[in-house]
């Protein structure tokens, strides 16, 4: 919130001078964008309403001016704060360069006058002098409002179909620019780099040799490859994964859930798009059982893997071996970079602790708040430690690990439970490791 102080020169009434303290004037100005201009939108509103107030002599004491601010909603930064020192009873009277400023929704606008009515201020319109709060004015008011949203919807739907046409004929319509390519001045369509291109075309050909995500990540990191806004050492898996993944690369634009023919020219041809993703399928982790997850070179005895959650970071913990002489400990540790954002520091568990803690809670029969079965329960109490903990993935969702607190939110399949005291109800006579 910006102040300005207006002096008038010459002589001056007690009365004009009581006139000028009496009523708190107010500026708001508007501009959907932010151009970077020298002198705004805003800025040349506001000298607007500063002449006219000026003319009749009152003291503006409050500009409010919101830059880059949509009149889809009246959540805006500084009309937010000027409804609250209306309400506060601050401002008396509110001058506005028009009363599309405010807003283009007509019930907006609607809600905006009955706030200003209710508090008393007067709202004055530069581009209106002969506006006023009579009926008559009101009306026209609500009728220039109403001719103003139809105009916005008129314009968004002529947008609309523009973007339609242009991805017809396969036309870029807005989005980031990917990486390999770089915006036409003119048109805005997507030209191929010369320099990034080279290293799209890299990437996909050591990623369809069997190099990893994180691989490449390394190797652009260390090679000092600038992404495409000129920054080096920011490349993580996910997003080598994004880009392994993108079928602009062969020449085609999005199109909500699928993609479109594109008209700039393709990096990679299909046959090497097509490799890298049978590359990336046969790799990921594989599903089997229900709940049973186990990745290409997991851990068999971590039977939360891929279930455990950092409660920090909320990003799945993975497996780490310590070794202290001839004796391997497993640990539960926080060593994601998804997002480019470091793991956790000093986050651990040991899996077996962990895990044995897990089913001390769930096979506690004595809790009579636990809304797991007590029959479940009961049986799981009879089972190998061992055998309870290699069932675990079957019945858990999800666990989440505060190390700070030590806390731990167990997350239980409660179909599953049903289902397996269910079975438990119907064949008691079954073997331990048939229950499960």
């Amino acid at each position: 919130m910006s102040f300005s102080l207006f002096v008038k020169k010459g002589d001056e009434s007690e009365a004009e001078r009581g006139s000028m303290c009496d009523t708190v004037t107010a500026i708001y100005a508007r501009q959907s964008r932010r151009r970077g201009q020298a002198y705004s939108s805003c800025e040349n509103q506001i000298d607007l309403c500063r002449s006219l107030a000026s003319q009749r002599k009152w003291l503006v004491t409050h500009v409010f001016s919101d830059e880059g601010q949509s009149s889809e909603t009246l959540d805006r930064p500084q009309l937010s704060r000027l409804v609250a020192e209306v309400e506060a009873g601050k401002i008396n009277r509110l001058v506005v360069y028009s009363i599309d400023r405010l807003s283009r929704r007509l019930a907006d606008f609607g809600r905006l006058l009955q706030l200003f009515e209710k508090h008393n201020v007067e709202l004055v319109v530069v581009t209106d002098p002969n506006y006023s709060d009579t009926a008559a004015g009101r009306l026209m008011t609500n009728i220039v409002a109403a001719a103003s949203e139809f105009q916005q919807d008129l314009t968004r739907e002529r947008m609309a179909d523009m973007r339609s046409a242009y991805k017809r004929v396969g036309k870029r319509v807005a989005g980031r620019v990917p990486f390999g390519y770089r915006a036409e001045s003119v048109t805005k369509q997507l030209v191929v780099d010369p320099v990034q291109s080279v290293a799209v075309r890299d990437f996909f050909a050591l990623a369809s040799k069997g190099s990893r995500p994180s691989e490449l990540a390394g190797l652009a990191n260390q090679s000092h490859w600038k992404d495409q806004n000129g920054n080096v050492g920011k490349w993580t898996p996910r997003r080598i994964l994004k880009l392994l993944s993108n079928r602009v690369y062969v020449g085609e634009i999005p199109d909500g859930d699928s993609t479109l023919p594109g008209a700039h020219q393709a990096i990679v041809s299909v046959a090497a798009f097509d490799a890298v993703q049978r590359e990336l399928i046969s790799r990921r982790t594989q599903q089997s059982p229900r709940g049973e997850r186990r990745a290409r070179g997991g851990h068999k005895h971590a039977g939360l893997l891929g279930l455990l959650v950092c409660g920090g970071c909320h990003r799945p913990m993975s497996t780490s071996i310590s070794h202290r002489g001839p004796v391997r400990y497993l640990y539960y540790r926080c060593r994601s970079n998804a997002g480019g954002v470091a793991p956790c520091p000093g986050v651990n568990i040991g899996v077996y602790e962990l895990e044995r803690f897990v089913c001390t809670v769930i096979t506690d029969v004595e809790d009579i708040s636990s809304e797991i079965p007590l029959e479940l329960r009961e049986h799981w109490k009879q089972i190998d430690q061992r055998q309870l903990q290699t069932d675990l993935p079957r019945i858990v969702e999800k666990v989440i690990y505060h190390h700070g607190s030590g806390e731990l939110t167990i997350e239980l399949d409660d179909d599953r439970l049903h289902s397996l005291a269910a079975g438990l109800t119907e064949s008691p006579e079954r073997t331990d490791s048939e229950s499960l």
